[in-house]
């Protein structure tokens, strides 16, 4: 097994959650392959086959990005860029739309 898994109860897995390992029956027969997302029939079909744990993938917190970092670069994809240039409106206009994406901020529709 990974070390970035947890084993999670029957009773507690929840649709959407990810195998971190096959999982395999008391045969040792795989059932179901690392990776797969669970569904509800899945994991209604765990009591057949007598499973009472799955191996799921832990989910990371997710950390804002790091804006000195993001900025460092833009700074080197956008080298030859002269923000400062008022006719390079196109070049100006992606720079700003991939430095909102990659600091994830809101855009207005």
């Amino acid at each position: 097994m990974s070390d970035d898994h947890e084993l999670v109860p029957v009773a507690s897995a929840l649709p959407g959650m990810v195998l971190s390992d096959e999982l395999l029956d008391s045969h040792g027969l795989v059932l179901l392959a690392k990776g797969t997302v669970l569904s509800e029939a899945i994991i209604a079909s765990f009591a057949r086959h007598q499973i009472d744990v799955v191996p799921v993938a832990r989910v990371e917190a997710h950390r804002a990005p790091d804006a000195a970092a993001v900025q460092a670069r833009l700074d080197f994809l956008f080298r030859r860029h002269d923000r400062d240039d008022d006719n390079d409106w196109a070049g100006n206009l992606l720079r700003r739309y991939v430095e909102d994406y990659r600091l994830e901020r809101q855009v207005a529709p």
